[in-house]
């Protein structure tokens, strides 16, 4: 299951929820992000600490293995995934 680090929990408190989708494209699987106030049908909800997360039903299985990760620039954030630790 996607795990959430305490980086992205402290953005996450600030910007609010996320909708994570991920969208086969050719060869390659897009991630998309948005805010969110409501998940939609199917999707799961995680919650660490302060933040919510809803994740599409096509992100799940995609992001399984993966830690939720942000990088702050100034007023905005980049988040990112990384591979969980084994």
């Amino acid at each position: 299951m996607l795990q959430i680090d305490d980086a992205a929990v402290a953005a996450l408190e600030q910007i609010g929820t996320i909708r994570i989708t991920a969208e086969e494209v050719g060869d390659e699987t897009e991630i998309s992000i948005d805010e969110a106030t409501e998940p939609r049908e199917g999707d799961e909800v995680l919650e660490t600490g302060g933040a919510k997360v809803f994740l599409a039903p096509s992100a799940v299985d995609v992001l399984a293995d993966q830690v939720l990760g942000v990088h702050a620039h100034g007023d905005h954030f980049h988040f990112t995934f990384d591979d969980q630790p084994t």
